[in-house]
């Protein structure tokens, strides 16, 4: 007779065989798990070329890479839709074909200065886009060492360059309306100034003549003889007001001399009335066959210059120097005016009403010039302006102004 199995050790081996079940179930799925995590590692490694040529296609630049002769070996599809072309069509294909001839050197020295440099080179120029449409571009590439080929970005900046373009033209335009404005502003004042000498300068001659002969058939110490001497010091001071005015609304020997001898004679005038303050006035250089439009800016900026110190600057000393530099070719040459004061100043950013310096600054524009202002509070003002002398800004036989 059999003896029947021991219950306890019949659950301790029901138990085991759990347990054994339980770490096979265990390692498989770790198994599994690790096949899972190198399935998805593949299939990240599959979708991760797909990922970058879809980013290398679509950037809002174009990307190519060139050799030394021009050629296109790559290009995004960004690069084939900004030429207008297939870019299956593009390979091989020699980049400046799609340059306009114009900017065919230009291209050609970059890509000489790229192979011969190792860092990025940077050029503008236009290509034929789609329908021969010009397109302004910009290209900037880098060699790949020991490669024999540069990659290249290539940016349509034609929005930008035609802003630029519309900018420039009402610049322009605002430039030639100011010129106009000038011109009418100078003209008015010369017909001004004719009227005040041929019109007052006749009468003050006459009164002056009158008063001559009364005084003349009076006796010396009567009261009609003191009189008419009053007068005639009156006429005399009316007549020496009357010649600054007119030297104010327009400068006789600016006309008939030139622009030396109209900032001497400025010199003259302005340290008579102002004794105290130092005027120092510095020519280096040639200053004849100078435009109309120059001579007058320069003078009406000085003017306008000495007048602020005299009201403004408290100063003790002024210098105005005038500087002619004559470059390589008659393009280069340029004049330079600078007039400095050695008075109390101002806060360049908070620039007093009345100064006339948006006026100066008008000026030096409309004349095709640049015009500076540095001022510190105790330590004087500086302006500077400069202009080009092409052939503008030069005397010619029509020049009137």
């Amino acid at each position: 007779m059999n003896k029947s199995q021991d219950p306890i050790e019949t659950n301790a081996s029901e138990i085991h065989s759990k347990i054994d079940f339980a770490t096979e179930l265990q390692i498989h799925r770790l198994e599994l798990e690790k096949q899972n995590s190198k399935l998805n590692d593949a299939q990240q490694l599959k979708e991760t070329p797909d990922r970058y040529a879809a980013f290398y296609d679509n950037v809002p630049v174009g990307y190519l890479i060139l050799d030394k002769a021009g050629n296109i070996l790559a290009i995004n599809l960004s690069g084939s839709t900004l030429l207008g072309k297939e870019r299956a069509s593009l390979l091989n294909e020699s980049f400046s074909s799609y340059i306009v001839q114009d900017d065919h050197d230009r291209f050609l020295s970059h890509l000489q200065q790229t192979f011969n440099s190792s860092t990025n080179t940077v050029t503008e120029l236009r290509i034929k886009g789609p329908l021969s449409k010009v397109i302004h571009i910009r290209l900037e590439s880098l060699v790949i060492e020991d490669a024999g080929i540069c990659r290249t970005v290539m940016t349509n900046i034609h929005p930008i360059k035609e802003t630029v373009d519309y900018n420039q033209e009402l610049l322009h335009g605002h430039r030639r309306l100011m010129q106009n404005l000038f011109k009418i502003q100078e003209e008015e004042r010369r017909l001004l100034a004719r009227e005040l000498h041929d019109e007052l300068g006749q009468w003050l001659t006459a009164i002056h003549a009158e008063t001559e002969t009364i005084a003349y058939f009076s006796e010396k110490d009567s009261t009609i003889h003191i009189s008419a001497q009053a007068i005639k010091e009156c006429i005399k001071k009316m007549h020496d007001a009357m010649h600054d005015m007119l030297s104010q609304l327009r400068p006789i020997l600016l006309d008939t001399l030139g622009l030396e001898d109209a900032l001497l004679e400025l010199k003259k005038q302005w340290i008579s009335h102002n004794p105290h303050i130092t005027l120092e006035l510095v020519f280096d250089g040639k200053f004849d066959k100078l435009s109309e439009l120059i001579n007058i800016t320069i003078f009406r900026i000085v003017q306008e210059a000495l007048n602020n110190v005299r009201n403004h600057a408290q100063a003790s000393q002024v210098r105005v120097c005038l500087h002619r530099k004559t470059g390589a070719t008659a393009t280069e040459d340029t004049l330079s005016l600078s007039v400095e004061d050695n008075g109390k100043g101002y806060d360049a950013d908070q620039i007093p009403h009345g100064l006339g310096v948006l006026g100066m600054r008008e000026r030096a524009i409309a004349a095709g010039g640049k015009f500076f202002v540095r001022s510190i509070p105790n330590h004087g003002t500086q302006i500077h302006a400069k202009f080009p002398l092409d052939s503008s800004n030069r005397r010619r036989k029509t020049d009137v102004l």
